[in-house]
């Protein structure tokens, strides 16, 4: 992974001065060139060429069909529908190649064109946007090589954030100037928050975080396993969400604020929140691209009466591929139901009279903090408990589940 060593981010630092003079000293033309250059020196560093190649096609294509979606709108929906069908063959082919009948997914018989999964999840939802964005008539200025660099970009290539082309390109395109400059320093502070957390402490946490064995030496296995669960709670924030404040930081310092991807999820006071706090730019690619579409479908085969029950199958679907989307194992689907139902009874909870009625009790009695306060302990434990399906599979989540649950 990008940022791993010293020398990578030597490779990083060095790119970002080059890519810098550059800005200041030259036109459109050598920044764009420059970037290219840049994206692909440091993705080589952890893809193979041949996934690399893979990519830059397939963004051609992507960005093609795009243009023809755009200035074909007669037949603009047959093509959006096609091309994210292709677009979902080619990833289910490569993340799944045991389901059609291969070992991996790779280009002739030679070791070295095996196509990497690294960063390919991520970017299908760029190529997804913007197939859609082109669809919407919200993409308005085509530049081949500048849509080869969004998906490209290094910093958000592995694991988000996910931006949109559009916002990208405005970035991109804009002059060096006050703007671009002020975002150096909070730049700078964003890498160095997310240096604490993913190098710093991250590593501290690890042994204890995927594993409960650590804990059976001094208590009992069932408090092993739970105060392992909270500690992957804190690592798996503090990992993915470090990494995010680099990726931010570095899109910061090169002029191109990139979205944020966290907000203090674990504050959340239902799971509802939580998913518009945890991984921002996926859960709003899940909600528009996904969720949204499903509940319209729903509610057109004449299941608009029953609003609720069409929200629960919003939500089963949307997770189940929410989990799918992770990994290639079930206990990844188990980790996507769990969140389904948590969102599920959640919904259900907030129909009912007697809780609008609690709540408003409690706001006239002044205990609203304590309420607070328990809802965000309670949703915290909840989603704690949903990692135990992310960490564990196969004999290890069953023994975990029983272990918890004190069967054994």
């Amino acid at each position: 992974m990008l940022f791993s060593s010293g020398a990578e981010f030597f490779l990083v630092i060095t790119f970002l001065f080059l890519q810098w003079f550059v800005r200041v000293r030259f036109d459109l033309r050598f920044s764009r060139a420059v970037l290219l250059m840049g994206n692909m020196v440091l993705l080589g560093t952890v893809i193979n060429p041949t996934t690399l190649l893979l990519h830059i096609v397939l963004s051609v294509f992507v960005f093609i069909t795009g243009l023809t979606i755009q200035r074909n709108t007669a037949k603009s929906a047959k093509w959006v529908a096609l091309s994210i069908l292709v677009l979902i063959i080619l990833f289910v082919l490569r993340n799944y190649p045991k389901a059609f009948g291969f070992s991996d997914f790779r280009l002739g018989s030679n070791s070295g064109t095996i196509i990497q999964r690294l960063g390919i999840s991520y970017i299908l939802f760029r190529h997804i946007q913007y197939i859609v964005d082109c669809h919407r008539k919200r993409v308005v200025n085509f530049h081949v090589v500048d849509y080869i660099n969004f998906i490209l970009f290094f910093p958000n290539f592995l694991a988000g954030p996910i931006d949109k082309y559009t916002n990208f390109k405005r970035n991109f395109d804009r002059k060096e100037g006050k703007l671009k400059r002020a975002l150096i320093g909070p730049g700078m502070g964003r890498i160095f928050i997310g240096f604490i957390k993913k190098y710093l402490i991250v590593p501290v946490l690890y042994s204890f975080a995927i594993s409960y064995d650590p804990f059976m030496e001094f208590m009992g296995p069932q408090l092993a396993v739970f105060s392992s669960i909270l500690l992957y709670s804190l690592y798996i924030y503090l990992d993915f969400s470090g990494y995010s404040d680099i990726a931010i930081g570095t899109g910061y310092i090169m002029g191109i604020k990139t979205p944020e991807n966290f907000d203090a999820p674990y504050l959340a006071r239902n799971i509802s929140d939580f998913w518009k706090r945890w991984h921002m730019t996926f859960s709003q690619f899940l909600r528009d691209m996904i969720f949204i579409p499903v509940v319209r479908g729903l509610n057109r085969i004449g299941l608009s009466r029953f609003r609720l029950v069409v929200t629960v199958l919003g939500y089963v679907i949307t997770f189940f591929i929410c989990g799918i989307w992770h990994g290639d194992t079930v206990n990844f689907v188990y980790w996507g139901l769990w969140h389904a139902l948590g969102l599920s009874l959640y919904r259900i909870w907030r129909e009912l009279n007697f809780v609008k009625k609690t709540r408003e009790n409690i706001r006239l009695s002044g205990l609203t903090w304590l309420w607070n306060i328990s809802s965000i302990v309670f949703n915290f434990t909840f989603v704690s408990i949903g990692w135990i399906f992310f960490n564990y599979s196969g004999e290890n989540l069953t023994t975990a589940v029983e272990l918890i649950l004190g069967i054994r």
